[in-house]
């Protein structure tokens, strides 16, 4: 009964509270984004890693992005949070048992003219590294990659998770920088792929 309650009370959180949180020290952050003319009105691939999850969502609300969220409890709570701030969202990991989302966003990619946030270190780590998921869908699918990095943060605090998950504090100075646009084929090898994304996305 207590943890059912308690689920709840995250959920709530999620859905209600924490957007209105991100919002709030959202307006008074100075965000600068470098290169951000690169966006593109077709379909894009933006590489982000996890612990900035909270600086991109503020950043690129409101676009139609969708964004790849794990079936993890964690995964539903930020699901809550990123739907208020006008992102959409497809369910699965790109790694642990995510062949199905995979072939379900390859398809969107092809099909549709959309563009999706993928954490390509997430859902569990290790952090700031490219795993094999991005890479296929990056090469599956030809549809151009546009690494995304959040350069600079501050001042800001830095949670004792996995990620170090980045909080910018009020009035906090951020600088975000966009690359590409990088484009893969089917004959690229994955490997090829993840060393090339790893390298724009590298945090000194």
């Amino acid at each position: 009964m207590k943890q059912n309650l308690k689920s709840r009370f995250l959920l709530w959180c999620s859905e209600y509270i924490l957007p209105f949180l991100i919002k709030l020290f959202g307006i008074t952050w100075r965000i600068s984004i470098s290169n951000e003319k690169l966006f593109p009105d077709s379909s894009a691939i933006f590489p982000i890693w996890h612990g900035h999850l909270i600086v991109h969502a503020y950043a690129f609300r409101n676009r139609g992005i969708k964004v790849l969220i794990s079936k993890s409890k964690d995964g539903e709570l930020i699901t809550k949070t990123i739907k208020k701030l006008g992102y959409g969202v497809i369910r699965g990991s790109s790694s642990k048992g995510g062949a199905a989302a995979v072939l379900k966003i390859i398809d969107e990619l092809k099909q549709k003219n959309i563009q999706i946030a993928i954490t390509p270190d997430g859902p569990k780590g290790p952090a700031y590294r490219i795993k094999d998921g991005i890479a296929a869908i990056a090469q599956k699918s030809e549809i151009p990659v546009y690494p995304t990095v959040v350069t600079y943060a501050k001042p800001a605090i830095r949670l004792h998770s996995w990620d170090s998950f980045m909080i910018p504090l009020p009035f906090a100075k951020i600088e975000i920088k966009v690359f590409g646009p990088i484009k893969f084929s089917i004959n690229d090898k994955r490997e090829k792929i993840r060393f090339t994304i790893q390298q724009k996305m590298q945090i000194e």
